[in-house]
């Protein structure tokens, strides 16, 4: 194991110490080079440390226990993070990462607090070798070989200069005065990051809504631009649900209702309502620009309904090809069929997402990765 260069680090959250050691002692079977337990908020609770005294950034979990890790084997990739989810669950916890570093330094850094297991180079090896043999669940999906869908056809921007003036507009001018952009993209990167700064929903976000609209709208913007626009009014669309997605292992643990927030509710209403004004142009796009108008029907399936006609068109141009799991998920999530959902999932994704999250969530957390592949093709 000397040329390993990476490693990478876990922590799982538990609701008794009990359950902490148990789960420590599991991730030591799987070959996890150091693990530490000690109680959430250990060292806001020891009058020796710097963190002594101050405020919880974790209030919910008082009480519960943390258990951190190091695995530095990762020759036989074995979606570990997934593997860790479903121990944390079983213990009626929450897991999170990877994080990770070099392989010196994390294991340098690591706090050694609470320290329970320490492997030698052999244990690690043995028990990694002897888990490639019998765990089962890692991947779940891509199991069928499909070919490569070829780009979907695009129209390029008409003047490059007009397109930045029209994402201007928009743009608060007292704060981009001087600003010498590179291009329209970080343009719209700052228009974005105004109505969702790091992907999450405020309270001004569904006033925002008509400015990406309008954009979508505009003959000045080239297709790839374009496909951006949309992509942004999926996120304000979906970032409520998918925040639940997120969180589900979460709520569940800690007995709370899972609850889209209201400010994402009023996202995802003004995207909806704006929706008919952009599909009433359904023949003025190109099929780029197509595709990702069908992503926003499955982010609002009431007003989506009118595209059916033309998602199973694009289902039939794409059969065969690695984008029809996608455009099956499009189209299961516009009729809102669970079933078809949970199906189309199996071909399209990693099982990441927590059970506890509701198809439609786990569809569209799934659907936000598959647009931005299409970005990129």
């Amino acid at each position: 194991m000397a040329d390993q260069q990476f490693a990478e680090t876990y922590s799982l959250t538990l609701p008794t110490s009990q359950a902490a050691h148990a789960v420590a002692d599991e991730l030591a079977r799987r070959g996890h080079r150091l693990v530490a337990v000690r109680v959430v908020d250990h060292f806001i609770l020891d009058p020796t440390s710097w963190w002594y005294g101050k405020p919880s950034i974790r209030p919910e979990f008082a009480g519960w226990w943390d258990v951190f890790s190091v695995l530095d084997d990762l020759s036989l990739r074995t979606g570990e993070g997934v593997a860790l989810q479903d121990i944390a669950r079983r213990h009626g916890g929450v897991a999170s990462g990877p994080g990770g570093g070099h392989v010196a330094t994390v294991l340098t850094t690591f706090t050694r607090v609470g320290l329970v297991h320490e492997l030698t180079d052999g244990e690690v090896i043995e028990r990694r070798a002897a888990l490639a043999a019998v765990d089962p669940a890692v991947f779940v999906g891509g199991t069928r070989s499909l070919r490569s869908a070829p780009p979907l056809a695009s129209r390029a921007t008409p003047d490059e200069q007009a397109e930045m003036a029209a994402i201007a507009e928009l743009l608060d001018a007292d704060e981009i005065e001087d600003v010498e952009w590179e291009d329209a993209g970080e343009m719209l990167g700052e228009l974005f990051d105004g109505a969702m700064h790091q992907g999450t929903c405020y309270p001004h976000t569904a006033g925002t809504v008509p400015g990406f609209v309008t954009l979508a709208l505009d003959d000045r913007l080239g297709d790839k631009y374009r496909a951006w626009v949309l992509l942004d009014l999926f996120l304000i669309a979906t970032v409520g649900r998918r925040d639940l997605c997120a969180q589900a292992d979460t709520l569940r643990a800690l007995g709370r209702p899972a609850i889209e927030a209201p400010e994402a509710v009023a996202a995802r209403r003004a995207v909806a309502e704006a929706l008919p004004r952009l599909f009433d142009r359904w023949d003025w796009y190109s099929e780029a620009s197509q595709f990702f108008l069908l992503g926003l029907a499955a982010a609002c399936p009431a007003a989506g309904a009118s595209v059916q006609p033309a998602i199973a068109r694009r289902r039939e141009a794409d059969h065969g090809t690695d984008r029809e799991p996608t455009v099956r998920l499009m189209e299961a999530l516009i009729d809102g069929d669970s079933e078809r959902i949970e199906a189309a999932l199996r071909d399209v994704a990693v099982r990441t997402d927590s059970p506890y999250a509701t198809p439609e969530q786990r569809g569209l957390d799934a659907l936000d990765d598959l647009l931005v592949k299409e970005l990129s093709r």
